[in-house]
């Protein structure tokens, strides 16, 4: 293990924090050189010799130091003065370093003062990108500023859709008859005119399977804590039910709309959150406790109920690990769950119940998924029944049920592939979607629908909407999306790497055919490689504006992802996290190789998980990056689990307080990784100060850190948006600002995004330079000839009057 100022030292045994004894191998005696014999150092005699035995012992027992030495006065000048403090703890026998603990305190008057003296830097580092800026804004601005509205759900006799006026900051929640899909709509829930200035979004809607009531969760700042409401969908008006303090749980309506389910933090000191029931009407501080999960740190507990199941089912998890637990019932009853699977042996997911029959999606002794059957009164897993095996390359993502036929969607190579089978599971022909390398989702629908809204997305084009027919087997075009701008026009290929481990890595790679391949191009690669979750097709905005401006977007699928299946995901967590960060690196020296760009002109992306890739990777590798984006990152990996609900993330960190997995994170911790004086690239660090997801000192720490030790000629930039949180919910107006600042810090790292601007900047400087050397070759040739006249005038002078000058 490698600790992060050269603490552990290779070759050779530590003495102490700047000598080693080395060992040297013997030389072949016929072709040795003769050398002189050195004389051993005292110091080191006297610790070889026997009276430097307690000296060794106790060598074995001390404590090695991890993280950045107290910084000096004039380190804590080049970070602007952050709060710190002396603070060293041990921990498995190691020292570590956090002197920058007191910007943990978010709220102290001295954290936000100096976050107020960060926030200057930042906009000091962009100053004359207004030009940049603007432009940025307006092509967003196009992007944003038109009609949207989501695929309608149907229920009861409501259709419901989310619809932004592409000038508002959030989108409304509106309804209209299911029978008259043109008929106006009726807006029941505005978060604009909830909140004006933009601070309040709506995270969740819910409407009952009539569609007379609608649940809906607020929340404020970007935070994760929300608050429910429930609204009469005739009237629009409020009913007195309300439920503070709602985190990560959903809502599940009873059949009759009398009442619904919910998760539900427990506020223990585990962080478990369980399932309660709530009857309108009644009081909320005695709903009903209706399945609480095991005592362990993190548990939780999900209510749902597939389509026309005739059980109650919940689902449990310990954090984030997505091998989940099932417990089912019988729908409507009070009676007790009974465990089918516990938690943390493999995913399975009901999707359906025909015929007394559960049709299940699970990873069980199938890490790529298949689709099995079985009854639930003989429900072992030995007793499954598979319908559709695992495939050697696609991963089984999910299933669903519609006129009697199996529609499973596998995932190929990152996009979306749909096959229908009959109900014994043999297959009867693909939906080839009218898009390549795509995505879709599905509007709500009933069983008698004989036709279904897809919306299909990929990465040139975004939300057209089709109509699928379901006897036909085909697609027509309903509504095209009024984007200005698409990237149809642009090449998108996959292409792979090859990892340290042999391993190949994937990458989307997104370009106009104009943007030439001589290395000169500008690259923004984005991963985030964790938590089993995969970076899919899809267009965005920002995306669109890099590609057209002359840059290459590159999206890597890094292990730790749910691209490949569960053996992809475990080769990128805990022990194996490194692999992720090989893989990151192992992408950017394709793309150098295969003349996409160079060194200098390359930026890695990427936020949260993605935060603390480009974090680490940067700090590994920083001759390889031009410049690096952490956005909302988990940046000290022996903290993380202290926060909120930090813990959930063992199951990718591990746990810090079990020695090996401390040691593991020890080697690529970014917090305590970052060496003295050593160069980065400039660094653009984002967060903002209401994330309560991962908390926004871990920005703080790691901006102060990079500042205080790195070289002093380094660009360490930290950017902090008031009243926002980890990114959910932020207002239009808060993320037209950021991105476009966000591209000026790339403009000022990389130099100009297009190819040709880059170019011509680059032979401008050079003509400087040839005119700067040139003129100081000039004013050396004069000198020189200077000195030769002088030279020769004293000569003539002595020659002639045999005395020298000044006599």
């Amino acid at each position: 293990m490698c600790a992060s100022a050269g603490f552990f030292k290779a070759g050779g045994d530590l003495l102490d924090n700047n000598q080693i004894i080395t060992h040297k191998k013997g030389h072949d005696s016929a072709m040795a050189q003769p050398e002189k014999k050195k004389k051993t150092p005292q110091k080191i005699k006297k610790y070889l010799s026997k009276a430097g035995e307690n000296a060794r012992d106790a060598l074995k027992h001390k404590k090695i130091r991890i993280g950045s030495p107290p910084p000096s006065v004039e380190a804590l000048k080049r970070a602007l003065n952050p709060p710190h403090d002396d603070t060293v703890e041990t921990l498995h026998g190691y020292q570590v370093h956090d002197h920058f603990r007191p910007l943990e305190k978010i709220d102290d008057k001295t954290v936000t003062d100096w976050i107020d003296r960060q926030n200057e830097k930042f906009q000091d580092y962009i100053k004359g990108s207004d030009t940049a800026q603007k432009s940025v804004r307006r092509f967003m601005a196009q992007m944003w500023n038109r009609e949207s509205e989501s695929i309608p759900a149907a229920y009861g006799k409501y259709a419901f859709t989310h619809y932004n006026d592409g000038r508002s900051n959030h989108a409304v929640f509106q309804v209209r008859p299911k029978d008259d899909p043109e008929a106006k709509p009726r807006v029941l829930i505005d978060p604009n005119k909830i909140d004006p200035t933009g601070k309040t979004a709506l995270s969740g809607a819910f409407p009952s399977p009539d569609g007379k009531r609608v649940a809906y969760l607020l929340s404020e700042n970007g935070s994760d804590a929300k608050t429910l409401y429930v609204m009469d969908t005739k009237t629009g008006q409020h009913l007195a039910d309300k439920i503070d303090g709602f985190r990560f749980g959903n809502v599940a309506w009873d059949k009759d709309g009398k009442g619904f389910h919910y998760g539900y933090p427990m506020n223990d000191a585990k962080k478990r959150s369980f399932v309660k029931h709530h009857t309108l009407g009644a009081d909320v501080k005695k709903d009903k406790t209706v399945f609480e999960p095991k005592d362990a740190e993190m548990a939780s507990a999900g209510f749902f109920r597939p389509r026309h199941s005739k059980h109650d089912w919940i689902s449990t998890h310990i954090g984030t690990n997505p091998k989940n637990g099932l417990y089912y019932r019988p729908s409507g009853t009070d009676a007790p769950f009974k465990k089918l699977i516990d938690d943390g042996i493999a995913t399975v997911s009901p999707v359906a119940e025909i015929d007394g029959k559960i049709y299940t999606v699970t990873k069980l002794d199938a890490p790529k998924g298949r689709l099995v059957r079985f009854e639930l009164n003989d429900p072992a897993p030995e007793k499954w029944e598979t319908l559709i095996a695992e495939d050697a390359n696609d991963t089984l993502e999910s299933a669903f049920v519609h006129q009697g036929r199996l529609f499973v969607t596998h995932s190929h190579d990152t996009a979306d592939r749909l096959k229908v089978h009959d109900l014994d599971g043999k297959f009867q022909y693909d939906v080839k979607l009218p898009l390549p390398l795509a995505l879709f989702s599905i509007a709500k629908f009933t069983a008698q629908d004989k036709k279904l809204v897809f919306s299909i997305s990929n990465d040139q084009q975004s939300g057209n909407r089709y109509e699928y027919d379901v006897a036909k087997n085909d697609f027509k075009l309903l509504k095209k999306n009024t984007l200005p701008y698409d990237l149809t026009d642009c090449v998108v290929e996959r292409i792979t790497a090859t990892s340290k481990d042999g391993t190949k890595v994937p990458m989307t790679v997104i370009r106009h055919p104009d943007t030439k391949l001589d290395g000169s191009a500008a690259v923004k690669l984005y991963g985030y490689g964790g938590f089993d979750i995969p970076l899919t097709p899809a267009f965005s905005a920002g995306m669109a504006h890099w590609v057209k401006n002359g840059g290459i977007y590159v999206r890597a699928n890094l292990r730790g992802g749910g691209e490949y299946g569960q053996d992809w995901y475990d080769q990128g967590r805990c022990e194996n996290k490194q692999n992720v960060f090989d893989d990151f690196i192992a992408c950017a020296e394709h793309l150098v190789k295969k003349k996409y760009t160079n060194p200098k002109r390359i930026a890695i992306e990427g936020g949260s998980n993605g935060g603390l890739l480009t974090a680490a990777t940067v700090l590994q590798r920083p001759d390889l990056f031009g410049a690096v984006i952490s956005a909302v990152p988990v940046i000290d990996m022996f903290r993380f689990q202290l926060g909120t609900y930090g813990a959930a993330w063992k199951s990718d960190y591990g746990d810090p307080s079990i020695k090996k997995d401390f040691e593991t994170a020890a080697r690529y911790s970014p917090l305590h990784n970052v060496k003295n004086g050593a160069k980065f690239p400039p660094v653009l660090i984002k967060t903002g100060d209401h994330d309560d997801r991962v908390l926004p000192w871990h920005a703080y720490k790691f901006a102060a850190t990079m500042q205080a030790h790195g070289h002093p000629e380094n660009q360490t930039l930290l950017r902090v948006s008031k009243n926002t949180g980890h990114g959910a919910g932020k207002s239009q107006q808060d993320s037209l600002i950021e991105i476009a600042e966000t591209h000026a810090f790339l403009e000022k790292a990389l130099g100009p995004i297009d190819q040709n601007a880059y170019k011509a900047a680059l032979m401008k400087q050079a003509a400087a330079d040839h005119g700067a050397k040139g003129l100081f070759n000039t004013l050396a040739q004069r000198t020189a000839k200077l000195a030769e006249n002088v030279k020769s005038t004293i000569f003539r002078r002595r020659k002639g009057s045999g005395k020298g000058p000044g006599a």
